[in-house]
């Protein structure tokens, strides 16, 4: 693997800032170590060293590209090779080295500020660029690292100690309190499962007998064996995150709660469970991934259905004087109008009918319904129940009795 480094940059640099910046790297390194414990007293013993080994070799890698641009590449990317290769070795986040290479350089600029006293903007301006240069090609090299490191363990295999851990993990990121955070973090090193910001837990149930689960991408944490099965997905929203596999949503259902903290997860899975019996119930679609946030009135609705009942038989009374095949049709025109702020050609879209037909009906409804078509409290409510009503095919609608 090469990636290239623009060495034009070094070799504008002049010689003597590697030379007055070397001397003081250890001195510069603890000095961020200081700051970075004020910030934050809680910070560990390991996390600290990693971040103060992490500034000290980015600095005096810079400065052996300063003083060797055509050979001293060659040394840094193997470096920066093996750092990517032990983080997915080790579970840890890629973006962690990265905050090593911005403190870096963030301790260069101020420290050749400081031992330099006729550093001038032209100079400064030449370390800047040489910076970027080096960064850029030294994330290029630790995400090269990492993937290979990655796709090596995908072709293994997790070894069945990880599969143990995993298996942990899943568990302990739904347990009820949450769990510790540091037992956490700790097994999810041990898994080698980095924790992400924000997970998403799916409930899956099959779509027919003898369905088994298909091969999962390598990052998602699953049970099928569980009596409710489920997977837990990491960074749901993220760029990188890849679609779920075309056989799995094939035979199974699929339902993802919302993205949450990991401390969260439990709450994540609660509404894809929710979700999951809407979609058994035949209220919301059960086609491709559901994602429960797309289906936010529904599940709140699912939540209050003696309510929605009780208030249906008032809200909608007006309903009651038409026959139930017009008023079936009466309420999905009103439901979509609502849906759409009245505008009739929009709805009629949602209805695949003609504009006109529906403007026909709104007149009807305006006739029915009055001044509470004006209340904008009125309408979501209308709006609310209707969701609910017509979930279930119009079976609760008022009757004409």
């Amino acid at each position: 693997m090469r990636t290239a480094l623009d060495v034009r940059a070094f070799e504008e640099v002049p010689a003597w800032v590697a030379r007055r910046l070397r001397p003081h790297v250890d001195r510069a390194a603890d000095e961020l170590l200081n700051e970075l414990r004020r910030a934050d007293p809680q910070i560990g013993e390991e996390e600290a060293g990693r971040a103060r080994a992490g500034v000290a070799a980015g600095i005096r890698h810079f400065c052996d590209l300063v003083e060797d641009p055509g050979a001293g590449w060659e040394r840094v990317s193997a470096f920066y090779l093996r750092v990517g290769r032990h983080l997915a070795r080790d579970g840890r986040d890629p973006v962690e080295t990265h905050q090593a290479l911005r403190r870096s350089a963030c301790v260069a600029w101020r420290t050749l500020g400081a031992v330099s006293g006729d550093l001038d903007h032209a100079a400064l301006s030449l370390v800047v660029d040489a910076q970027f240069c080096y960064m850029d090609a030294v994330a290029e090299v630790i995400a090269a690292g990492y993937a290979a490191a990655v796709a090596e363990r995908t072709r293994r295999g997790p070894a069945p100690a990880v599969h143990r851990r995993r298996a942990m993990l899943l568990h302990m990121l739904l347990a009820e309190p949450p769990a510790d955070p540091a037992r956490l973090a700790a097994l999810s090193a041990e898994a080698r499962w980095p924790l992400p910001a924000a997970v998403a837990v799916a409930a899956v149930r099959r779509r027919r007998a003898g369905a088994v689960p298909c091969e999962l991408p390598a990052d998602l944490l699953a049970d099928f064996g569980a009596p409710e099965p489920l997977m837990v997905i990491p960074d749901p929203a993220g760029t990188s995150r890849a679609p779920l596999p075309a056989a799995l949503l094939r035979d199974w259902v699929v339902a993802a709660g919302p993205a949450v903290p990991v401390a969260r997860a439990a709450d994540s899975l609660r509404w894809a469970r929710e979700t999951l019996l809407l979609a058994a119930r035949g209220v919301i679609p059960d086609g491709g991934l559901i994602r429960s946030a797309e289906h936010v009135p529904a599940l709140v609705i699912s939540r209050a259905g003696e309510l929605i009942d009780d208030a249906a038989a008032t809200r909608l009374a007006p309903l009651k004087a038409v026959s139930p095949a017009r008023r079936e049709r009466l309420a999905e025109t009103l439901l979509a109008l609502l849906e759409h702020n009245f505008n009739a050609a929009d709805a009629s879209r949602r209805l695949r009918v003609h504009p006109q037909t529906v403007r026909y009906r709104l007149r009807h409804l305006q006739d029915l319904f009055g001044d509470e078509l004006r209340d904008p409290r009125r309408c979501l409510e209308m709006e609310l129940i209707l969701h609910a009503q017509l979930g279930n095919r119009g079976a609760g609608l008022p009757s004409a009795r």
